[in-house]
C-alpha cells in the first residue's frame, strides 16, 4: 500500500512538471516561458535603479497540458536597496477575469444627460468599456489617448465609459470640462462595477459584436520608461483591429 501511494505521488509530480506554460498580456499574443523571462528581464534593466519590476499573474487557464498565464507588469519603488536581478513573478487572482469569454452581464445605466442605455444596444459591433472615477489619477491621465482611439475608429466601435460618480454630487460636467474625453459616459455605475468585481481602476473591457468579453486590460499602454505609447502602435489598437475584422 505504501509503495502504491508513493507511485501515485510520483505520477502526479511528473504530470505537474510536464505542464507547458505560455504567457500573454491578453492582447492575442502568447509567449513561451523562456522568451517572456528574457524580454522582461531585459526591460527590467532599463528601469531607474530605485525601481523594481514584478510580473503579476492575474489569471490562469489550464488547457490539457498547457497553462496560459495572463500577466501585467507592476513597476514600483524598491523596498530594499538590495534587489535580485531576476524578475519576480507573483500571483493575484483578478476576479473580473472569470468573466473572460463569457457574455458580459447586462446593465441599464443613464448617461450624463439622463438617457437610459441598455447593454443590448451595444450588440452588432465591438465595444470598449472604460471604468473610471474622479479620484483615479491614472484614469484621468489616459482619457486623451482613449479619445484618440474613438477619433480613429469612429462608428466602427462603441466607446463607453462607466463611472461610479454622480452628475450632481460630483459636479461631473465641470470636472470633465477640460479633460478631452469623448466617450459616452454612463454614471452611477457603482453597483455594476461590484457585479463585475472590478477591484482596481482604470479597467478597460473589450467586447465583441455578440456581447462576449474577449479582452481585459488595466490602463492605457505605456512603455518601459513610463511614457504613453502612440495610438497606432500599441496593443489596444491591435485588439480593436482584431475585434472589428473578425466576423465571428
Amino acid at each position: 500500500m505504501k509503495k502504491m501511494i508513493t507511485l501515485v505521488f510520483f505520477l502526479l509530480a511528473v504530470k505537474g512538471y510536464s505542464q507547458y506554460n505560455l504567457y500573454t498580456l491578453n492582447n492575442g499574443s502568447f509567449i513561451e516561458a523562456n522568451e517572456i523571462k528574457r524580454h522582461l528581464n531585459s526591460a527590467k534593466k532599463t528601469l531607474p535603479s530605485a525601481f523594481e519590476m514584478t510580473a503579476v499573474i492575474y489569471h490562469k487557464v489550464v488547457k490539457n497540458d498547457t497553462v496560459i498565464n495572463y500577466i501585467n507588469l507592476l513597476v514600483s519603488k524598491k523596498s530594499s536597496v538590495k534587489d535580485s536581478q531576476e524578475l519576480r513573478f507573483t500571483y493575484k487572482q483578478d476576479s473580473t477575469f472569470l468573466l473572460l469569454n463569457q457574455r458580459l452581464p447586462s446593465f441599464k445605466l443613464k448617461d450624463m444627460n439622463g438617457k437610459e442605455i441598455h447593454a443590448k444596444e451595444l450588440l452588432g459591433k465591438p465595444t470598449l468599456i472604460n471604468f473610471w472615477a474622479t479620484y483615479c489619477a491614472p484614469c484621468i491621465a489616459e482619457m486623451p489617448q482613449l479619445s484618440k482611439l474613438k477619433q480613429r475608429y469612429k462608428d466602427r466601435m462603441n466607446f463607453i465609459a462607466i463611472t461610479e460618480n454622480n452628475v450632481a454630487n460630483d459636479h461631473l460636467f465641470d470636472f470633465l470640462k477640460n479633460k478631452d474625453f469623448n466617450f459616452q459616459i454612463l454614471v452611477d455605475g457603482k453597483t455594476y462595477v461590484k457585479k463585475l468585481k472590478v477591484s482596481a481602476l482604470p479597467k478597460n473591457l473589450f467586447i465583441d459584436r455578440y456581447g462576449i468579453l474577449r479582452y481585459i486590460q488595466e490602463g492605457y499602454p505605456i512603455n518601459i520608461k513610463g511614457n504613453i505609447t502612440a495610438v497606432d502602435d500599441n496593443y489596444f489598437t491591435e485588439i480593436i483591429e482584431k475585434l472589428i475584422k473578425n466576423p465571428n
